[in-house]
C-alpha cells in the first residue's frame, strides 16, 4: 500500500501487530476493582518472591578472584547489576503485596506494577535495571 520494500513491509506489519495486541492487553479486564484480579496478582507475587534467587555475595566474590582479567571485571559488573535488579524486584513486590493487603497506600507505581503483572509484561521500573529486551515477564 505504501510502496515499501517487502522486508520493510514485514517490519511495519510486525510493529503494527505488536501495537494492536499491546492495546488489546492493556484494556482487557485489568480493573483493580475485580476481587479475583487482586488474588491472582497476590498469587503471582508469592510465586515470584519464592522463585527469586538470593543476591550475589560480592565480598566473597572479590576475595576469591586472584587476578582481575577483563572477563572477571565484566562478571563482577554484571553481578552488581543483577543485585540491583533483584533488590528492586524484591522491594517493589513486597511493597505491592503490602498495598494489596491494605498496609500501605497504593501509589501510581504500584498500580503500574500490578497492571504489568496482570498482562505479563516487564514493569517499567524493572526495565530500567535490565538490558533492553522484548521478552515477556
Amino acid at each position: 500500500m505504501f510502496g515499501l520494500h517487502p522486508n520493510a513491509e514485514i517490519g511495519y506489519l510486525t510493529s503494527l501487530g505488536e501495537n494492536l495486541f499491546q492495546t488489546i492487553l492493556s484494556v482487557s479486564g485489568s480493573s483493580s476493582a475485580n476481587a479475583g484480579a487482586a488474588s491472582g496478582v497476590k498469587g503471582k507475587i508469592a510465586a515470584f518472591l519464592k522463585e527469586l534467587p538470593e543476591n550475589f555475595n560480592m565480598i566473597d566474590m572479590q576475595l576469591k578472584i586472584e587476578v582481575k582479567t577483563p572477563f572477571m571485571i565484566v562478571c563482577i559488573q554484571e553481578c552488581e547489576k543483577m543485585n540491583c535488579l533483584l533488590d528492586e524486584i524484591r522491594w517493589s513486590l513486597t511493597e505491592l503485596n503490602q498495598g494489596l493487603d491494605g498496609a500501605l497506600n497504593v501509589t501510581d507505581a504500584m498500580e503500574t506494577l500490578q497492571a504489568s503483572i496482570e498482562i505479563n509484561t516487564l514493569p517499567p521500573k524493572w526495565a530500567l535495571n535490565t538490558n533492553p529486551t522484548l521478552k515477556l515477564l
